[in-house]
């Protein structure tokens, strides 16, 4: 198979493009109501020891969206009638987050959401006793008591 070349971002970028607008005519010809995001899409970077989501919404007023989190995803849902007839538009995007959320606020300003997020923080390590197996059966550790994690000696004597 010699006459096959890779396909470079440019030929993705082509053929998603292309999908996008053949979906659209077809919900249009169906009268289904398109689920999208705005082009541009979603930025996440980290600030002042907090996450932001930034997203374009225009058009959108703030009582439109709703942002929910359940565990570490962080759901992002806009709906609005259409100004022409009847329609509407609904714009819906789910992220999957690498951390619990803390706190979290959203705000609505020129067409921008932006989504701040503190990260939960993981709670401190623990040691946890090991028992010694005797005859077949386990013996409980010497203490069910938690304690204190410590680092483990290392042997210099090399």
């Amino acid at each position: 198979m010699p006459d096959l070349m890779p396909w470079g971002a440019t030929e993705l970028s082509k053929l998603k493009d292309n999908f996008d607008r053949l979906f659209a005519a077809l919900c249009e010809d169906l009268g289904i109501v398109q689920a999208a995001f705005p082009e541009g899409g979603i930025r996440v970077v980290q600030k002042d020891g907090e996450w932001v989501i930034v997203c374009p919404l225009p058009g959108i007023e703030p009582e439109d969206v709703t942002v929910t989190s359940t565990g570490r995803v962080l759901s992002i849902v806009a709906v609005r009638k259409s100004g022409r007839g009847a329609g509407m538009i609904r714009l819906s995007q789910e992220l999957a987050l690498p951390f619990p959320i803390d706190q979290a606020r959203a705000e609505l300003e020129g067409g921008v959401l932006t989504v701040r997020l503190a990260r939960q923080t993981p709670p401190a390590a623990r040691a946890i006793p090991v028992g010694k197996k005797q005859g077949g059966a386990q013996c409980p550790p010497s203490t069910n008591a938690a304690v204190p994690a410590q680092p483990p000696e290392t042997d210099r004597s090399t």
